[in-house]
């Protein structure tokens, strides 16, 4: 798969043949051998996600209607509904888990999950509202409510309003009605405000359960008082549902209250049914808010999901029936023991730790009482620990903001799970982590304070960003540990740098080496020169050097401060004989440009790069390109004419642009998206008889999101030796041309020569000092050259000494 290579996201071709059997069933192995199993101690038990071994009933009720192939399309809690087959055992499960949530009657359905569930009642009672009257829908939850809830009112195009959560961690119903007041007060004369209140039974990163009953109350007496609101509650039970009713039964989250309209389960959670499976239920009289008429299939559609397995309601039925009251009382009567379990072994390792059993359900919450409370990165990893910061109480009345982890108790935790647990977390506490060792006094960087922020602030073009924590810079057994580059200055990724002025010798004056440690320069991650106003150089170390797709050595020419639009960053990237890679050219802001890089056999042309890197943790960072074209064209030393190779058009740019990852999706290994790819193959030495030869792509104009003129037509040309790359602006004036000599990249690499740097720990600082400011000079000329000059951007090099620039 190209993307576990190189980070790019295209597709694979798709098989012509069958695999062999063996083949098959080794890959599969393979595969499966990389799942985590449930009962070996040595296994991640997930401690921190709400998982479990599915009951082997629901497994071998599921394969036993499974190559039937049922399909539960529809709705079946009605009337004379679910008569036969699946969708009948779908009615008596999903009855009967409504008459376990006290009501009298309902309507439902098996859905993929609470996700799904949300969604559905989200929409549900948008239309219910809008029946109501209600032109305006907002949706109302707290700060601490699940996402789903966030992403349906975005799906469903709803307003959201947050409460803040208070020390209680639960949505107050004080905190209802102070809101439901400034929405009334908004309300215009003779207008009406929808309102979907959204209460959770069983947060999930702390277990605990809003008052349902009381928020129910303020409703019911607004509804009797009349006003200008309209109210539906949604209650997202996806992690106390199924637990409550046997071991809290007191607990009112459910339809004892009239003002409960619809509640979301997750039977694949705690109840021990496999992915995917959750229960959206709500009363009777709400489903047909949801109804679309499917008339070539002769019904109504009341679900999100249309077509649904059978076979998944019929492993639900299996449960339900086959498990029962008294066995889920015996179930969840082990994981509070767990629990309870898990609690002694944080205490025991912290004795000073918050340890918050949730009353009634299996979660546990413990913030620790060392600084900020972080657990090492290995023992999160292992158990899939999160922690989430979180309103608290100090023992002295005051409010703070304290890191909480929390710990789910599932059903498959065995004691030799618990004691493996218990045995690392007090290795953990007691050890520094390695990952984030703690600074002191003595490790603060050296230098002048304001000095190195001022360096660390305009040393923009500094490319190289690590993207593995230390003790982890070895690639062998990493392979997925890359290190990518970014134009983000060094302040604002939180690097530690350590920093001082150049005094090696009286011939490089003004300069600034740095490293994370000096006294080790070539040994951790980089060495770096720099003149911050004009230029950079950075040497990686060994590791670094495997790990980097784009050269072992990187100078960049940039400034002066405020960047002109017109001028180019520009890169010259080396290997690590001193072979140069290439050289590229920005234009742009320091991360979202129009790019052109020139390799000796290559040029490739970026429109729209958006080089987006995240600081995750400690020394932990991401990186992600977006590009909303890239124009790859090959250059062998031949006459031969321009062909198109390959078109590749993976998304449509004439949507407005967005991210194709958020920053909650940013993992270590790099991601690379384009909109685009274009591959042509010309001779260097090709020369067009006549006209410009337009390059005649398949598939209709070319579109792209460029940096600088917003939605573009993309037009590629050669002629006269000449790659022309223009630019017209889609929806307002502007054009933009890039042009490249076909035999640039093989000029370049005699105007710029390195020196080896394959082994940098045998290399001197002042070796890379003097190749720097040797460097300066070619660079800085090719920089000027291909200034913007009225919309044209003509690459070229000097035909003279270094720092003449001629035509090329």
């Amino acid at each position: 798969m190209a993307d576990l290579d190189d980070g790019s996201t295209e597709t694979d071709p798709f098989p012509r043949s069958a695999l062999p059997r063996d083949e098959l069933d080794a890959v599969l192995a393979a595969r499966l051998a990389e799942v985590p199993g449930w009962h070996s101690a040595e296994d991640p038990v997930r401690l921190g996600f709400a998982m479990t071994a599915p009951h082997d009933l629901a497994l071998e009720t599921f394969d036993r209607f499974a190559a039937r192939n049922p399909n539960n399309v529809g709705l079946h809690t009605r009337f004379g509904d679910g008569v036969r087959g699946t969708r009948r055992l779908e009615r008596e499960a999903v009855l009967a888990l409504a008459g376990l949530l006290h009501a009298d009657a309902a309507d439902g359905y098996v859905t993929s999950g609470a996700n799904e569930g949300t969604l559905a009642g989200l929409r549900i009672g948008r239309n219910a509202l809008r029946a109501a009257g209600a032109r305006r829908v907002v949706v109302l939850a707290s700060t601490l409510t699940h996402h789903s809830v966030a992403k349906a009112a975005e799906i469903l195009d709803l307003e959201l309003r947050l409460c803040p959560a208070g020390p209680s961690w639960r949505l107050e119903a004080g905190a209802v009605e102070a809101a439901l007041d400034g929405l009334a007060a908004e309300t215009g004369a003779g207008e009406r405000t929808g309102v979907v209140v959204v209460s959770t039974a069983g947060y999930y990163n702390t277990g605990l359960v809003d008052p349902v009953d009381e928020i129910a109350g303020v409703l019911a007496r607004r509804a009797a008082s009349g006003g200008n609101l309209s109210v539906f509650h949604h209650v997202d039970a996806a992690h106390g549902g199924m637990i409550l009713p046997f071991t809290a039964p007191e607990v009112p989250f459910d339809f004892r209250s009239p003002q409960v309209h619809s509640i979301v389960l997750d039977p694949h959670k705690s109840g021990l049914m496999p992915y995917s499976c959750g229960v959206f239920l709500c009363r009777k009289g709400l489903m047909g808010h949801g109804a679309v008429p499917a008339p070539m299939s002769g019904f109504l559609d009341e679900t999100i999901t249309g077509s649904r397995s059978g076979a998944m309601a019929a492993a639900l039925w299996s449960l339900v029936f086959g498990v029962a009251a008294d066995g889920y009382r015996q179930v969840f009567r082990h994981c509070l023991a767990v629990r309870d379990r898990l609690a002694d072994a944080v205490r025991t390792a912290d004795p000073d730790a918050v340890v918050l059993p949730s009353p009634g359900n299996t979660v546990l919450v413990a913030g620790f009482s060392h600084e900020g409370g972080r657990l090492p990165a290995a023992l999160t990893d292992r158990y899939r620990l999160v922690g989430n910061t979180l309103p608290w109480t100090a023992p002295d009345g005051t409010v703070e903001d304290r890191l909480f982890h929390h710990f789910y108790a599932m059903p498959h935790l065995t004691p030799a799970h618990l004691d493996g647990f218990a045995t690392a977390l007090t290795a953990a506490i007691g050890a520094p982590d390695p990952v984030r060792p703690r600074r002191t006094a003595r490790d603060a960087p050296s230098g002048p304070p304001g000095e190195l922020r001022e360096l660390r602030r305009s040393s923009v073009c500094l490319r190289h960003l690590v993207v593995h924590p230390p003790e982890r810079r070895d690639p062998d057994g990493y392979p997925h540990a890359y290190s990518f580059h970014t134009f983000q200055d060094r302040a604002g990724l939180h690097e530690e740098l350590t920093a001082r002025p150049w005094d090696g010798d009286g011939a490089h004056e003004g300069l600034h080496v740095y490293a994370p440690d000096l006294d080790a320069p070539f040994a951790n991650e980089l060495f770096g020169v720099t003149d911050s106003g004009r230029y950079a150089l950075e040497v990686l170390d060994r590791n670094q050097q495997k790990l980097s797709l784009v050269g072992a050595a990187h100078f960049a020419v940039f400034g002066p401060e405020p960047r002109d639009a017109g001028r180019p960053v520009v890169l010259a990237n080396f290997r690590a004989d001193g072979a140069l890679r290439s050289v590229e050219y920005k234009y742009g802001d320091r991360r979202h440009n129009d790019e052109v890089q020139v390799f000796p056999d290559e040029i490739v042309v970026k429109i729209g790069k958006d080089a987006r890197s995240v600081h995750r943790e400690g020394d932990d960072y991401s990186f992600s390109l977006d590009t909303s074209l890239e124009l790859r064209v090959r250059v062998p030393d031949d006459d031969g004419a321009p062909r198109v190779d390959r078109v590749a058009r993976h998304a449509d740019p004439a949507l407005p642009r967005r991210r194709h990852l958020l920053r909650g999706q940013y993992r270590r290994f790099p991601n690379r998206f384009f909109d685009t790819i274009v591959e042509v193959t010309v001779g260097r030495r090709y020369r067009s008889p006549g006209a410009p030869g337009v390059l005649a792509l398949p598939g209709g104009p070319v579109l792209a999101r460029s940096a600088e003129l917003d939605l573009v037509r993309v037009v590629p040309a050669v002629a006269d030796g000449v790659l022309r790359v223009g630019l017209t602006a889609v929806d307002g004036p502007g054009e933009a041309v890039f042009s490249v000599p076909l035999d640039l990249g093989a000029r370049l690499p005699v105007l710029l020569t390195g020196i080896a740097v394959g082994e940098p720990e045998d290399l001197t600082p002042g070796e890379v000092v003097s190749w720097a400011a040797g460097l300066y000079p070619p660079v800085a000329a090719l920089r000027e050259a291909a200034r913007a000059r009225g919309g044209h951007r003509h690459l070229s090099a000097p035909d003279g000494p270094p720092g003449r620039v001629g035509p090329s």
